[in-house]
Parts: structure tokens; C-alpha cells; sequence
């Protein structure tokens, strides 16, 4: 039922972006969060949808939330959720201005190392509006992972460069060979030793058998280990990252400690012990702040995301 109604909202911000685009950000903001609400209000067995995702969720996290507040707060974050980045095509200093940003001397001074960044997403909040503001000041990020669609002008134009560490080499694709997996995975390990910042997700389902297992939103599953391998190849130091959106349409951009991960790391056996690190961190803000949890508590773990197996077992080599 939910992936019907993704469907729905996909076609209904066909419509309305257009229009949304031309208001003042905020004003096209608040919009968004009202038809959330209006689903609730005119959509049959809607708001059980929510109220029975939120139950699911606060049961699994062992949290007492409100299930009518957080379940109305969650309908107004959809759509603004959907519209990813699009509503971002505008000056620099207008997109400045919309976000609020916390620990970004720690990014510079990992950066500043030489050895590059691997900045650690995930799907809480808004990850896309994350690689939008990095692009925005500049900072030599590139994106590592399947290729976003539905997001604005702007960040389809930086991807579309195709440098000596062009953009294109470092989507991922699920059809790909183990070939096309190895060249990828040494074009991210160059991209990092030559000091850039490589964006991915910690909280990628992968069917891989080397994957780590672990316990996330109450439910043991299996998680790519492909950030922990590219982080102890290459000597790159790891920063999590997170971006919530509030009700006033500021983006809350919040970059953690730096750490590093250890060559070690690239065995199965260690491996897991990083990867329930970053999970841990995406658990308290989701128990914080569960209205920017759509992706998760709509997650169907029959249909997981999964990073391609050859991309897995090529991480898993020597980088030379």
C-alpha cells in the first residue's frame, strides 16, 4: 500500500513543484508539510498507515512517543522528504541561509589531512540536501553510490561533470559486473587518496555474504561493509554526517567527529563491530526525532536495498 502512495506523491509533485518553485522557499516549504496532512485528511486508512508505522517503530526502539502527534508530524515531513533538493535551485546565498550547520570545523580539519574524507549519510532526514550544501561551498565531494533520481537542476549539473575523478565512474549499478565493481571501487580509493570527500550511506542493505549483520530498528539485518573496507584501505578518515529538517524549513546540518578506521577493519569479523558504530548514531537521532524517519519505518525488508555482491567482494581486495 505505502509503495502505491509513493507512486501517488510522485505524480502530485509532478504537478505542484512547477508552481512550488516559484514561491518563497519557506512558503513553498510549509505547502509541502500541509499536504502531508491533507492525505491524512482525504486518503481512506491513511492515517492507520502512519499510526500503525509509528507503533511498529516506538515498539522496536522501546520509545513511548505520541503515535497521533509523531504519526501527523511524519504525514507533514512526506512530502518535503519526496521533494529531495528540488526546491534548492536558487542563489547561493538563498540556499546558505537555509541551513543551520554544526561540526563543520571537524570536517575541515579531517580534510585538511590530505588523505580524504569519507562522509558517512544515511537515510534520516534528508541525505540528498547533505550532498547539495557540500556542492554548494565548494568542497570536492563526490557522490558514491546508485545515482539519485528527482532532484533539482543544480545537483544533476555537478554530477554531470566528468573530470580526472568525474562523477560518473562512481555510480553504482546493479547490473554490473565484477569488473565494472573493481573499477569502481579503485576509482573511490583514488578519488580519497588524491584528498577528496566520498559521500555514502551507512545503512545500506546488502545481500552480500560477507555483509555485516546487526541489529537496527529492533530487526537484525545485513549491511554493506563497503565504507568500513574503503575507510581501512585507504587511510581516509570517517565523518558521519546527518540533515533534519524542521518545521520552519531550516536544515539542521550536523557533521560528527572525525574518527579513523583501522587497516584491520577489512576482516569479516571486524568489520561488523564499525558498522554497528554508525548505526547506533542513526538509531538515537531516529529515536529522537522519529517524524524524520520515513524511509525507515516504511521500510519493506523483503525488497532491501542491497549493494551489488561484486562491489562487496571487490572492496574486499588489495588497493594497489
Amino acid at each position: 500500500m505505502w509503495q502505491r502512495w509513493m507512486i501517488v506523491h510522485k505524480v502530485v509533485l509532478q504537478v505542484v513543484l512547477p508552481v512550488l518553485r516559484l514561491l518563497p522557499y519557506r512558503l513553498s516549504y510549509k505547502l509541502l508539510g500541509v499536504m502531508g496532512r491533507l492525505d491524512l485528511l482525504v486518503v481512506p486508512n491513511q492515517t492507520r498507515l502512519y499510526e500503525d508505522a509509528v507503533t511498529q517503530g516506538g515498539k522496536r526502539l522501546r520509545r513511548d512517543w505520541d503515535v497521533r502527534q509523531v504519526s501527523r508530524s511524519l504525514a507533514r515531513q512526506t512530502y518535503r522528504w519526496r521533494t529531495r533538493d528540488r526546491l534548492l535551485d536558487r542563489s547561493n546565498a538563498q540556499v546558505a541561509a537555509l541551513f543551520e550547520v554544526s561540526g563543520r570545523e571537524g570536517l575541515d580539519e579531517a580534510l585538511s589531512r590530505g588523505k580524504g574524507v569519507i562522509l558517512l549519510a544515511n537515510h534520516f532526514g534528508s541525505h540528498v540536501l547533505i550532498a547539495h550544501w557540500m556542492l554548494r561551498q565548494g568542497y570536492p565531494a563526490r557522490w558514491f553510490g546508485e545515482r539519485p533520481r528527482n532532484i533539482s537542476n543544480f545537483l544533476s549539473r555537478q554530477f554531470a561533470i566528468d573530470d580526472t575523478f568525474g562523477q560518473s565512474g562512481l555510480f553504482l549499478s546493479r547490473r554490473g559486473t565484477r569488473a565494472d565493481a573493481t573499477a569502481t571501487i579503485l576509482h573511490a580509493a583514488r578519488a580519497l587518496n588524491a584528498g577528496m570527500v566520498l559521500m555514502l550511506a551507512s545503512d545500506v542493505r546488502s545481500s552480500d555474504s560477507k555483509a555485516a549483520h546487526a541489529e537496527f530498528l529492533g530487526q537484525t539485518m545485513a549491511f554493506s561493509t563497503t565504507w568500513v573496507n574503503l575507510a581501512a584501505m585507504t587511510g581516509a578518515s570517517v565523518v558521519p554526517a546527518f540533515c533534519r529538517l524542521d518545521e520552519s524549513g531550516t536544515h539542521h546540518l550536523e557533521f560528527l567527529e572525525p574518527f579513523e578506521v583501522p587497516p584491520s577493519a577489512r576482516r569479516s569479523d571486524c568489520a561488523g563491530e564499525w558498522v554497528r558504530k554508525a548505526l547506533a548514531s542513526v538509531e538515537e537521532r531516529v529515536r529522537d526525532y522519529p517524524e524524520q524517519s520515513n524511509d525507515y519505518f516504511f521500510w519493506e525488508l523483503a525488497d532491501a536495498s542491497s549493494t551489488p555482491r561484486v562491489l562487496a567482494e571487490a572492496a574486499k581486495r588489495p588497493y594497489k
